[in-house]
């Protein structure tokens, strides 16, 4: 039995857990086409957990198109969304398969390029350069139309698309390369900063921290460090240098959270035991909010009584946080859909006519935030 791990330490709810854990091992191959599961009273046994528990994440991964189900007989992995066929196949690259914003970036641009008669051929780099490089190189070999990247990071050094050998459109999505002119569709990340800024000022908040991993160099982190900067600029306060926590791991993925490493918000806890303590955070994303969550729960503070916080992403996870966490949502559907549309018009010739395309967040207001007296 293919074995699924769950961790009841977590305050990631477990049906998302496991939800993760299938759609993971379906991507990554772990799990092939028509290969049954486990039933789920086996499931129960094995994971000591509810019956209810499994059936909403099975259910959760029908409506993805993973699992298929027949009745009397048990639950099955679902074929591939597309099937690879030569030069009628596009490539899309991304650092990891799990959480629902990959998968949701994978749907929308593979709904477009299906529609245009493209099948999309997947792959994982796990957040590795090398990889990256090399599935590059692999799909122009298989003459592929065209490639939607996520990239590792922002550095341009040691990659293959500095070479002329690749001659075929790519299109950049979330975060674009430094000193690369290639189209790249990403949310409008500034704009986003705004509005958590915006709401958090608005409530009275004059004190605030932002709060991310070491990573100011990326571009959709740098626009919300610069939307934090300039929201308090604009009322006359000098902003706080960044705090930033953890190594140069990227927090993407629920097994960061996992590993539940206080030493990493060490200087964290450090900063909200100071007389002088921010009275508001903006987490640059959502995993960033937990990790502040967990740093107010070991200091005995209350979310929003002691401190306001607001996170970047809408997870999953930030409705089910004690308080629910204020944040703001990426449409990563329309951000695929849109990285498609792009690639479908430089596959036809169309000449390159902007670099960046900006697809619009939503503001989302729950339970972590209140008004600053």
């Amino acid at each position: 039995m293919t074995d699924f791990q769950i961790s009841k330490e977590s305050s990631l709810p477990l049906h998302v857990q496991l939800l993760d854990e299938l759609r993971h091992k379906i991507m990554s191959g772990l799990l092939k086409p028509n290969e049954q599961l486990p039933g789920e009273w086996e499931l129960v046994n094995s994971l000591n957990i509810s019956r209810a528990t499994i059936q909403r994440a099975w259910q959760s991964a029908q409506d993805e198109g993973l699992i298929y189900r027949i009745t009397g007989k048990g639950t099955f992995v679902a074929e591939p969304i597309s099937r690879y066929s030569g030069r009628n196949a596009i490539g899309f690259i991304i650092p990891e398969y799990r959480g629902t914003f990959a998968m949701s970036l994978l749907s929308g641009a593979e709904r477009m390029l299906r529609k245009a008669g493209y099948a999309v051929q997947f792959a994982s780099t796990d957040r590795e350069i090398s990889e990256e490089n090399r599935l590059l190189q692999k799909l122009v070999e298989d003459d592929v139309c065209g490639v939607i990247l996520v990239p590792v990071h922002s550095s341009f050094q040691e990659r293959v698309l500095a070479s002329k050998e690749l001659s075929i459109p790519i299109v950049q999505m979330d975060r674009p390369m430094n000193g690369v002119a290639l189209p790249c569709v990403t949310s409008n990340n500034y704009m986003g900063g705004l509005q958590a800024m915006n709401h958090l000022v608005d409530l009275g908040h004059r004190h605030i921290l932002f709060v991310a991993r070491p990573h100011l160099d990326l571009w959709p982190v740098a626009e919300r460090y610069r939307a934090y900067q300039y929201s308090l600029r604009r009322i006359g306060i000098e902003p706080l240098e960044p705090l930033l926590v953890g190594g140069d791991t990227e927090l993407s993925s629920y097994e960061a959270y996992l590993q539940q490493n206080d030493e990493e918000i060490a200087p964290l806890i450090e900063r909200l035991q100071q007389a002088n303590r921010p009275t508001a955070i903006f987490a640059v994303n959502d995993w960033i909010a937990l990790r502040v969550y967990r740093a107010a729960e070991l200091l005995g503070l209350h979310i929003p009584k002691d401190l306001s916080l607001v996170g970047f992403d809408d997870l999953d996870i930030a409705q089910y946080q004690k308080p629910p966490l204020t944040t703001v949502a990426q449409n990563a559907n329309l951000m695929g859909a849109e990285a498609a549309r792009r690639l479908l018009a430089l596959i036809e010739g169309e000449e390159v006519s902007e670099i960046l395309t900006l697809v619009p967040t939503r503001f989302v207001l729950r339970e972590s935030t209140l008004s600053f007296a």
